[in-house]
């Protein structure tokens, strides 16, 4: 049959749909973006529960009190600023610290803690000798009581700290058995060094000369003199 002028060459019959082989245009897109939406929602959910863990593990981490108490720094109480300062300062010895209040028992406290002393490592050796002194002497211009001798002796421990007090009776070496004696507890060999000593700490003749300390013998040239 020729087709008539104004009519297409072919027509389609009427009731025939799409053909089985032929593919729908619309839904297979629709599938394809629900799908990638699906996937974009679980990557946000497992996104945050995997920012949710971290953070909740590392809080906790944060609060150990392990991890804590090694960020802490040390303090200084009041208690380790005092034992600091404490131990700073010198001790006093035996018988500064004990001396008793009578004038007369510090004397005899002295001499038998410094007598003990000069004998183990001064005896047979020279000293300089800065003062002797007994009770009722009436010397540089006052009579001498124990009060006024122990009062002389501290104030020559303090300007020279190795001063040491002797019982005279205690060392053959003395004339006279009653007499407090204020020795520098430095022991030479020969009797010049010791007037050596006193020349040096500008003690003329009449405050130092040199004095040998002997637990036995005589007192025969025991005594030496600046010239």
């Amino acid at each position: 049959m020729q087709p008539q002028p104004g009519q297409p060459a072919y027509q389609q019959p009427q009731g025939y749909g799409p053909g089985p082989y032929q593919q729908a245009g619309p839904p297979p897109q629709k599938k394809r973006g629900g799908l990638i939406a699906l996937l974009v929602i679980v990557g946000i959910v497992l996104a945050g529960g995997i920012g949710w863990g971290a953070a909740n593990f590392f809080s906790k981490d944060s609060e150990d009190p392990a991890t804590v108490a090694s960020t802490d720094e040390p303090t200084s109480t009041a208690s380790d600023d005092s034992s600091a300062a404490a131990s700073d300062s010198p001790e006093p010895t035996e018988a500064e610290s004990a001396l008793p209040d009578d004038p007369k028992k510090a004397l005899e406290q002295l001499a038998d803690t410094d007598g003990q002393t000069a004998k183990s490592e001064l005896n047979g050796k020279w000293v300089p000798q800065l003062s002797s002194k007994r009770v009722g002497l009436e010397a540089e211009g006052k009579t001498w009581d124990e009060e006024s001798i122990l009062e002389e002796f501290e104030g020559l421990r303090e300007e020279f700290p190795r001063v040491k007090l002797v019982w005279s009776g205690d060392f053959s070496s003395f004339k006279e058995d009653n007499f407090w004696v204020t020795v520098v507890g430095i022991g030479y060999d020969d009797p010049e060094d010791a007037l050596s000593w006193c020349s040096s700490h500008g003690l003329g003749p009449d405050s130092c000369y040199a004095k040998q300390l002997n637990t036995s013998g005589g007192h025969e040239g025991t005594t030496r003199l600046q010239d």
